[in-house]
């Protein structure tokens, strides 16, 4: 069974932001690197058969290289675990059926493709959350949102305010906008996320799910294969979605990262180093003692 893109309009507006220090790796004064693995980018790869998954260095004062961005090592956890249970499905629909039982085989379909379907979801909520922190937006407005919260939810601002209807607002939309994204996103890529969203929600993340329904070994196996190639096939289209966010996200830190440490090198005192980084902006130094800027 293929799973349709809903039909809908997204209206969450896209509100501005900045990056924060903690875009940074950094070891003492100096930056070391991004704040971020591009998730997303080697997954598509890995599945492509392109490429492989990276696992962070551990966490360490001594180690140089350590990322502090909780989602990076959630997120490759997820995507550690996720590549297995594509390669036992993949094992699995490939294997001879003259060797299982009829009961295993369909409790065998039902649980790869709950959990197949429950690990996309996941990792794109890992992935997207993982880009917001590195952004001046507040943790504690996304760290529990599920991913349809993502996509679109209600103001935080506004709901706190008496009376006050809250618009709606699209975090991932947010995102996307200074690095003119937005169309693709709105138009393809959350269609797709709201589509794994609602399998999640519907079939693998709460009570309801597919019945059991005990047939030949043959015809489980092949619902199996048609039902997980299709939510890979379309996994794959949403993390060429999210790969260009990341993408965008890297090189204009990676940037800002190297204009920063010029001046650094240069001999500006870290007291002077008060930037406020602008998504899909070019990097200019600020005037001394600069109030609205971030400290890093």
């Amino acid at each position: 069974m293929r799973h349709e893109l809903p039909d809908r309009d997204w209206h969450g507006s896209h509100h501005p932001w900045t990056y924060r220090a903690n875009c940074f790796r950094w070891w003492d004064t100096d930056i070391v690197g991004v704040n971020f693995l591009p998730l997303a980018t080697e997954m598509r790869a890995w599945l492509e058969g392109r490429g492989e998954l990276s696992l962070p260095p551990e966490k360490g004062e001594g180690n140089r290289g350590s990322y502090y961005n909780p989602y990076t090592y959630s997120g490759a956890a997820l995507g550690a675990i996720f590549s297995r249970l594509v390669n036992s499905f993949a094992t699995y629909v490939g294997s001879s059926s003259s060797d299982h039982d009829e009961v295993d085989a369909e409790i065998e379909r039902l649980r790869l493709y709950n959990e197949i379907l429950l690990y996309t979801a996941r990792f794109c909520e890992t992935a997207i959350k993982q880009l917001l922190y590195c952004t001046a937006i507040p943790e504690k407005d996304f760290n529990r949102m599920a991913l349809g919260a993502l996509l679109e939810s209600p103001c935080p601002s506004c709901k706190k305010a008496k009376d006050k209807q809250p618009h709606s607002i699209s975090l991932v939309g947010t995102l996307a906008h200074p690095f003119h994204l937005c169309l693709e996103f709105e138009h393809c890529a959350l269609d797709h996320m709201a589509l794994v969203n609602s399998l999640r929600n519907s079939q693998a993340a709460h009570s309801d799910m597919q019945m059991l329904k005990v047939r030949t070994v043959e015809v489980s196996k092949n619902q199996l294969r048609e039902e997980c190639d299709d939510i890979l096939s379309k996994f794959v289209h949403l993390l060429s979605h999210l790969e260009s966010l990341e993408q965008r996200m890297l090189e204009d830190l990676i940037q800002k990262g190297k204009s920063i440490m010029v001046l650094k090198l240069g001999g500006l005192a870290p007291e002077d180093c008060n930037f406020n980084l602008v998504p899909g902006q070019p990097f200019i130094e600020p005037p001394k003692k600069l109030s609205k800027a971030i400290q890093i």
